[in-house]
């Protein structure tokens, strides 16, 4: 009996290990939130942690979001080997949000926030915005309104 006790709890102290080495040795992101994409399915930011992220928070009707829109479409194909996601963030209304897009032709994961939430909670007032995280999770910059393709690429560097 006291054998089989040691053995359980070995396994026990030994699971506990391998979990807590898993879970803490990946970067947890300083902001998080979990939405439905296009398709109905939850995301969560977080499991994209550890690599470089960038949040872009648009909406369909602005004007700024359908010209930058194509600029983190070539970002996306140019950096993703290099680990970049990028995660777009439709306000409001969801089919609107899923012609954007088709039309823009965004192949970036995109969640729709109805009700608002993750954009207050991110400080988003005016779009487009954009938040980026360093590999480490911590947001090192966020830009409102129509960034240039120069500025883009720089804020891009910095969390590479």
């Amino acid at each position: 009996m006291g054998r089989r006790v040691f053995w359980v709890l070995a396994g026990i102290a030994i699971f506990a290990g391998v979990y807590a080495f898993f879970s803490l040795s990946r970067p947890h992101l300083e902001k998080d939130f979990s939405l439905y994409d296009l398709n109905n399915r939850r995301i969560r930011l977080s499991r994209f942690s550890g690599r470089p992220l960038i949040v872009y928070f648009f909406s369909p009707r602005c004007k700024d979001c359908k010209e930058e829109a194509p600029l983190l479409n070539e970002l996306y194909e140019a950096y993703r080997e290099e680990g970049l996601v990028i995660v777009g963030v439709g306000v409001k209304y969801p089919e609107e949000v899923r012609e954007f897009a088709e039309r823009q032709g965004i192949r970036y994961p995109v969640v729709v926030d109805q009700d608002l939430s993750v954009s207050r909670d991110f400080g988003v007032f005016f779009l487009p915005h954009l938040v980026f995280f360093n590999r480490q999770g911590k947001i090192v910059s966020a830009a409102t309104g129509k960034v240039s393709p120069e500025k883009l690429r720089e804020y891009l560097e910095s969390i590479l």
